[in-house]
């Protein structure tokens, strides 16, 4: 297995690169420019402005300022403002010597500034994850087990209602309704900023955890429930499912034991994809939701043309899908033995 994963790694390596490139590309061809937003000051000249984007490497080719990104750039101080003192954009590292740049915005490292938000998004997707595989589960089997009744037509519409309502709307009504009227849940944030004497308390960051983590798992349990339904549907008329009850075992043993590992082999190869769209759309729930995670971090550089961090935040999310599939082919060779990393 050592081996294999080894292996996945390396052919993982073009993958990031082509993501990073076409993201380049991407981000290059929007309109706007982060000069003009740097540089919006009554005091700021023209040719300091020009310089600025001389130094930044944003009057290169976009093949040069993607190499730029990748080798670095010698950029220097630059009096921006006119105030007399130098306004230190860029680095003089890059990707590939493991340093993703400097914020144009913040005029920080984009490590740690994505280091200090990673944390809270990583809590808010690994809850989601768990919610979702764990609910979507369950309502597969029982959906499977009443198979045309009214609990199997319940969980069909939740399914097509999971993937089909917008998630920033589902947010914006269970914040009206459990939030302004009925004053129950928190409307946003992580913690209670009124009492900063409290600590890390787990009573309080769940309730504050209720909405955005139910928003993002709707439609992993959506998709989960519906993968799992018909999986077992479809094992629970084979051989040796009857051969199980022949022997007199109950229905939850056999539906438990025998049919549910092999019912969950599609479901396994969801992780990836799965943490893909949760990274996505937590960029969204955590706007919605004040969240302090990476996806505030996120649209706000999107919104000021801040290269580096879009840059920054676009690896961290290749990166992570690249291993959600790894550990997708991990627990799907896990569960069927019949498959060999070969």
């Amino acid at each position: 297995m050592g081996k294999y994963i080894i292996r996945r790694l390396i052919q993982s390596i073009p993958t990031l690169f082509g993501i990073t490139i076409i993201s380049f590309l991407l981000m290059l061809a929007a309109p706007g420019d982060p000069v003009t937003l740097i540089t919006f000051n009554p005091t700021s000249t023209p040719e300091a402005t020009e310089r600025l984007r001389r130094q930044l490497g944003l009057d290169q080719p976009p093949l040069v300022q993607y190499v730029f990104w990748l080798i670095g750039n010698d950029w220097t101080q630059i009096d921006v403002d006119g105030d007399g003192t130098g306004d230190i954009y860029g680095t003089r590292q890059g990707f590939l010597r493991g340093d993703l740049g400097q914020s144009l915005q913040h005029k920080r490292s984009v490590t740690d500034l994505i280091a200090e938000r990673v944390p809270a998004t990583l809590q808010l997707m690994l809850t989601a994850l768990i919610v979702g595989y764990l609910a979507g589960i369950v309502l597969g089997i029982l959906s499977a087990v009443y198979n045309r009744q009214w609990f199997d037509q319940f969980t069909r519409v939740l399914s097509v209602f999971g993937n089909a309502i917008p998630a920033f709307w589902l947010a914006l009504l269970l914040i009206i309704i459990f939030s302004v009227n009925l004053k129950v849940l928190p409307m946003g944030g992580m913690r209670d900023v009124t009492r900063p004497e409290v600590g890390f308390d787990i009573a309080e960051r769940i309730r504050y955890m209720i909405m955005p983590v139910f928003v993002l798992a709707l439609g992993i349990i959506a998709t989960v429930s519906r993968y799992v339904r018909a999986e077992v549907i479809e094992v629970m008329g084979q051989d040796y499912i009857r051969t199980a009850y022949s022997k007199g075992l109950p229905q939850s043993k056999v539906i438990v034991v025998h049919a549910l590992r092999n019912a969950l082999i599609p479901v396994a190869a969801m992780l990836g994809p799965a943490l893909g769209s949760l990274l996505g759309g937590a960029v969204i729930i955590e706007q919605v939701f004040a969240w302090p995670g990476m996806g505030r971090l996120v649209i706000n550089g999107v919104f000021q043309r801040d290269y580096p961090l879009i840059m920054g935040a676009v690896v961290i999310g290749a990166v992570f899908y690249i291993l959600g599939v790894l550990l997708s082919d991990i627990l799907y060779a896990w569960i069927d033995p019949r498959i060999r990393f070969s």
